[in-house]
């Protein structure tokens, strides 16, 4: 990875290749891990369930456990954490990295334990504190989502480790939802001010911009159906789809279809609508006994997660070099491609041709994340801005 480096330092030739106590970009590191490891994870899912892949990959948990455990808290490290020196930096990717591999060697060893313990430690100890700051509760509700996702992180390896399969499967099938809630916060924090910002250039104002009540009523929602899952299911689905249905007014009011000579909100705001999608049907899975969860689960994963993160990805990156994403092609033919993988991943649970299906969707996300891949290389070449603050804030 590289890196600016300081004046002080500018004159030692091999310097240049050791990371110290000059400021490094966490979105250029984390961005580029995780397109990495996305474009892999799920080829290497489909090689594994014929018998050429970690074994771990086979298992539905160990596929989901990667995913969520794996590859979000890499987007939500680069899209956070901000500028920092580059040698705490190293550490933090370096944990994240021997989490995976030890994740998919031994799931359950004491590495993999040690090594995702040491990365959400840190990141808890880097972030949460400066999150509290926040002056809004609906800003400081970040502090115990992010905290219980890293909690639950840790539950979820020592559940598997103690051979409480039952708990290990339902906290990685219930954490759905927090990462659901985080989409939710994310990117209505980032679409609000962007579509304003295009409504105002086109001589018009946008009244409904971050919704406070309707993203406190989100954040309460999820929270009580997150809580109430272990003790009442049914009541918990309906909360699920009341929060797809407030997610889904929320999109309607941002009134996306003045910004159609914005493709890069289109496609954010496509993200969203998943989002939206994913949670109706996810309570209704609720409501039906759990049929069909996979199917929601992937609206959510692979159509939300997928959209919304390669167009963050992107977004941020261009944006930290002073480029208008707008301007950029490769966003709407990314955005098709995941749209793609997330159809043909919830067909295949419905089709004959399941097997060919999946290699679509996998085939189609993985192309998604090499664009974006391109986007933060190709950036690289680009002036940079110094690192005063959280590229993450001017998005």
């Amino acid at each position: 990875m590289t890196m600016k480096m300081n004046t002080a330092q500018s004159g030692n030739g091999s310097s240049r290749y050791l990371p110290g106590e000059t400021r490094a970009y966490a979105h250029r590191w984390f961005f580029t891990a995780a397109c990495i490891y996305a474009a892999l994870i799920i080829p290497l899912t489909l090689l594994a369930r014929h018998g050429f892949g970690p074994a771990v990959l086979s298992v539905p948990t160990g596929h989901a456990f990667e995913m969520l455990f794996g590859l979000a808290p890499a987007l939500i490290a680069g899209y956070l954490l901000g500028p920092m020196p580059a040698r705490r930096l190293v550490w933090f990717l370096c944990f994240w990295l021997l989490a995976r591999i030890a994740g998919l060697i031994a799931p359950f060893a004491w590495p993999a334990l040690v090594f995702n313990a040491l990365f959400v430690i840190l990141f808890a100890r880097q972030l949460l504190p400066r999150l509290w700051a926040a002056k809004k509760w609906r800003n400081r509700s970040l502090v115990p989502l992010l905290g219980l996702i890293c909690a639950i992180t840790i539950a979820v390896i020592l559940a598997g480790r103690l051979d409480e399969y039952l708990l290990h499967r339902y906290l990685i099938d219930e954490s759905v939802q927090l990462f659901a809630l985080l989409m939710l916060f994310i990117g209505g924090r980032m679409l609000a001010p962007a579509a304003a910002g295009e409504f105002y250039r086109q001589g018009m104002e946008l009244g409904a911009r971050v919704q406070p009540n309707i993203e406190a009523s989100l954040i309460i929602t999820i929270a009580a159906a997150y809580l109430l899952a272990p003790v009442a299911v049914p009541f918990s689905g309906m909360l699920l789809i009341l929060c797809g249905v407030l997610a889904g007014i929320r999109l309607f009011r941002w009134q996306l279809w003045h910004c159609l000579a914005r493709p890069d909100l289109i496609c954010l705001g496509l993200g969203y609508g998943w989002l939206a999608l994913g949670l109706i049907l996810l309570g209704w899975a609720k409501l039906d006994g759990g049929s069909h969860f996979s199917t929601a689960v992937h609206a959510i994963t692979v159509g939300a997660l997928g959209t919304l993160a390669t167009n963050v990805i992107v977004r941020v990156t261009l944006l930290h070099v002073k480029q208008y994403p707008s301007r950029i092609p490769q966003i709407v033919i990314m955005t098709g491609f995941m749209s793609i993988a997330a159809v043909t991943r919830m067909a295949a649970d419905f089709s004959n041709y399941r097997e060919t299906l999946l290699i679509i969707a996998a085939s189609g996300w993985s192309i998604a994340f090499l664009f974006a891949l391109h986007v933060l290389l190709t950036s690289r070449t680009a002036p940079q801005v110094k690192p005063t603050q959280n590229p993450s804030t001017n998005s």
